[in-house]
């Protein structure tokens, strides 16, 4: 049963990365970025508008994000002291009798 309780503390450490890179890379997105243009005023002005009016998503989206790296990351620190935990107590220590 214990196997049912397994995790790979490294990937989940290696997403929690991920996923945070993916965070800070969306809030770098501004609409400043956007100023370079494309040639076309009409698509400027397009991308300009889907990018004000999608803030409600995105901004829900880095929270999602932000929840999904600290869970992770809580995963991955509570496993490795679980597991120092459970080590030391069925470690034998010499001189016990």
């Amino acid at each position: 049963m214990a196997e049912e309780f397994t995790a790979d503390r490294r990937e989940a450490a290696n997403v929690s990365r991920d996923l945070k890179a993916i965070l800070a890379a969306l809030d770098g997105g501004t609409i400043g970025a956007l100023d370079a243009g494309t040639g076309s005023e009409k698509v400027d002005a397009a991308v300009r508008t889907f990018f004000e009016e999608s803030s409600d998503n995105r901004e829900r989206m880095n929270q999602l994000l932000e929840r999904a790296a600290g869970l992770l990351d809580a995963l991955v620190e509570g496993t490795g002291e679980l597991d120092a935990s459970l080590s030391e107590s069925l470690s034998t220590r010499s001189g016990s009798t």
